[in-house]
């Protein structure tokens, strides 16, 4: 159905691409791979191709992948050095991080941790919180909270989860990488408005605008 044109291609990492085009199908595999076993190299494109099909891949496919990558490529490539928009920053119009950061350390972390870059994102998200980015040692708050209608409680508890991030680095559970940990969700949870805060924004969520 389709003609084929595949090529190794010098990622900074380790990344592949797939698509169609005029009935061609392209397929870049990061040159990384290119010394990798077979099995591994062939696990690549079944993913890719499952991707491209929307056709769930094999676990097990995915786990032996996910293995090789983790300990024989990852380690072997250097970390690309992002630079920080200076358009984060941390007072908003109706909230300052720092000051929310600065209560949740003393309350919470006896105040251990040392104070990140922080910034309210740059557009509105409703899918996406807030993110702690451990490369450029940064926390965003989505937006779309810096709002008279959003009670403080819930900021603190999505900047307590993102705190919680500096603590508990993601891990390789099983060949697959897990961001919360059993530790961080059991830690997660003795935040002291924690139900509150969860339900809160399952009811409320998308009724702010500005």
């Amino acid at each position: 159905m389709y003609a084929l044109k595949a090529m190794y291609y010098p990622y900074k990492n380790v990344n592949h691409t797939i698509r169609i085009r005029d009935g061609v199908i392209y397929v870049r595999l990061s040159d990384k791979i290119k010394q990798a076993p077979d099995e591994i190299i062939s696990a690549a494109g079944k993913i890719l191709f499952d991707k491209l099909f929307r056709v769930p891949t094999d676990i097990k496919i995915r786990r032996s992948y996910s293995r090789y990558v983790n300990q024989y490529l990852l380690p072997q490539v250097e970390p690309v050095k992002r630079q920080i928009s200076p358009a984060y920053t941390a007072q908003g119009k109706y909230y300052n991080l720092e000051k929310i950061f600065y209560k949740i350390n003393e309350e919470y972390f006896n105040p251990l941790l040392k104070t990140p870059v922080l910034g309210w994102s740059l557009n509105k998200s409703y899918r996406r919180l807030g993110f702690y980015d451990r490369e450029r040692n940064l926390i965003v708050i989505s937006r779309i909270f810096d709002n008279r209608k959003v009670p403080q409680t819930i900021i603190e508890y999505i900047m307590y989860h993102e705190m919680l991030h500096i603590l508990y680095p993601a891990k390789i559970v099983n060949g697959r990488r897990r961001i919360h940990t059993d530790e961080f969700n059991q830690h997660e949870q003795l935040f002291e408005e924690f139900d509150t805060a969860k339900k809160w924004l399952a009811r409320k969520l998308w009724r702010i605008r500005f």
